[in-house]
């Protein structure tokens, strides 16, 4: 393969449907298919809330899981022993929790939002140690040791189409692994049939190709969990081939909505949204009900062109959407045709990837990384603001997209430095922990503004509806 058909891939895959479905997107689906269609292609995004607290302690709990965790792993104790291993994890991790804190304090700032409530640094304090307690009483009493922990990690399947960030996986001793998602947006239980379950069950096809190259292997999967605030949702092994086929489905379903088609959904006999009225449900029973209209031919004709026109171009959006992933389809393909060592090889001949460099130092929210070697490769994309992926090869065969990695700005570079600008301190920390030692590829990467770009055209939607229909004809359209 030359350089210029590296280049014609490009042009190739940029005419197909280069999306990749999220896990989150397929678990949304999962509960009700119309849930999907409300974000894409129609646009409805859910009111504005604080995740100031969540997002907070996610960054705690990912610096602590391959440390101050790891380091107090107890398998086998009673149940008046998980208190004191949750007390020790949160000595040993004072530190990670007041740089976070503070890091978050300081980044709410700059960013101009609300002042932090007092509080806070209780709140996120007392959440981790519930999630501590879940993990120590339900999971740690159940299995041993692990030998490491990885955090926060996307994984792109692109055979699957299918992309998805996970919380955390427990590497052990015998070659297998454990998965973990956090749940730190509120105090709840974990819900063992809605959500929380799918998306756990979506991120395990995505662990399989990490560990065997097939989402369908299961020879490595130890178990997985949703901890939550002292508690823990495990589901029993072997998973129910109902709930593998269902993640399936549904994930097509979603994949032929964003590439554009028109496939069947039905509401299923309880969503958790519309029958409990929930965030959303006008928006849900409005857009039903103005599909159904259109479908019988009731609608006026001005509102009708209206219609078509804002579906017509809220399409045109997501096939935008398609282009954000299309380096993720050339590095897979490339690599598929010529094998990896190869195909990596062409690739940053072309300029599409560039390699040699490992880590050096973390700097505020920046993150050096120099280079042990020079090679041939051109440098030139690689200018300053451009989005990149951060990638530490693994070995034992993971593949490159399934590898530990953070996404970034490109801040400084020259010959031998690469400075990298991540969203945050902490990140940065995280980042400097999981990649050093490897060796690092950077690739390409995109910001997704799909739906942002989508939301005004959905409001528009709506207020042509209030203005030139009669309100009785649309109950989903009532003044709220």
């Amino acid at each position: 393969m030359s350089n210029l058909s590296v280049r014609d891939l490009y042009k190739t895959i940029a005419r197909t449907k280069t999306h990749l479905v999220q896990s989150k997107e397929i678990a949304t689906t999962c509960v009700c298919p119309y849930l999907f269609k409300m974000a894409y292609p129609f646009g409805v995004v859910g009111g504005e809330r604080d995740y100031l607290v969540a997002n907070t302690v996610h960054d705690i709990i990912s610096l602590a899981s391959p440390t101050t965790i790891l380091d107090n792993w107890l398998q086998g104790k009673t149940e008046t022993d998980y208190e004191q291993i949750a007390k020790a994890i949160d000595k040993d991790s004072e530190g990670i929790v007041e740089r976070a804190i503070a890091n978050a304090k300081e980044k709410a700032r700059t960013d101009g939002k609300s002042a932090v409530l007092e509080t806070f640094d209780y709140e996120v304090q007392d959440r981790f140690h519930g999630l501590l307690i879940g993990l120590s009483k339900r999971v740690m009493k159940k299995y041993e040791q692990p030998k490491r922990a990885v955090t926060e990690i996307t994984i792109t399947n692109v055979k699957q189409c299918q992309e998805g960030r996970i919380d955390a996986i427990f590497e052990f001793s015998d070659g297998r692994y454990a998965l973990v998602d956090w749940k730190t947006n509120d105090i709840n239980k974990s819900s063992g049939s809605g959500i929380d379950r799918w998306q756990l069950v979506a991120n395990f096809l995505l662990a399989n190709y990490r560990y065997t190259g097939d989402e369908n292997n299961w020879s490595k999967c130890l178990f997985g969990s949703v901890v939550y605030y002292e508690g823990a949702y495990l589901p029993r092994f072997p998973l129910n081939d109902e709930w593998i086929s269902k993640v399936k489905n549904d994930r097509k379903f979603a994949y032929e909505i964003l590439c554009g088609g028109r496939p069947h959904a039905q509401k299923p006999p309880f969503c958790p949204v519309c029958d409990r009225d929930g965030e959303s449900s006008s928006d849900c029973r409005f857009y039903r009900e103005d599909s159904r209209q259109a479908l019988q031919g009731n609608l006026p004709v001005d509102y009708a062109n209206i219609r078509k026109l804002l579906l017509k171009r809220r399409y045109l959006v997501l096939d935008e959407r398609a282009e954000t992933h299309k380096h993720k389809f050339v590095i897979s393909a490339t690599i598929d045709n010529l094998g990896e060592i190869h195909g990596l090889q062409e690739l940053e001949k072309t300029g599409v990837i560039y390699s040699g460099y490992w880590v050096d130092s973390t700097n505020a929210n920046s993150i050096t990384l120099v280079k042990k070697y020079v090679n041939d490769a051109k440098i030139i994309l690689l200018e300053p603001r451009k989005v990149v992926r951060i990638i530490g090869k693994e070995n034992e065969g993971i593949p490159l997209l399934a590898c530990i990695n953070e996404k970034g700005f490109v801040k400084e570079i020259d010959e031998t430095k690469l400075v990298i600008d991540l969203d945050g301190n902490t990140i940065a920390e995280r980042a400097k922990t999981q990649l050093s030692g490897f060796p690092i590829i950077i690739i390409p990467d995109e910001i997704n503004l799909t739906r942002r770009v989508l939301e005004p055209m959905s409001k528009f939607h709506r207020l042509a509806a209030e203005i030139m229909l009669p309100s009785c004809s649309y109950p989903g359209n009532q003044s709220e």
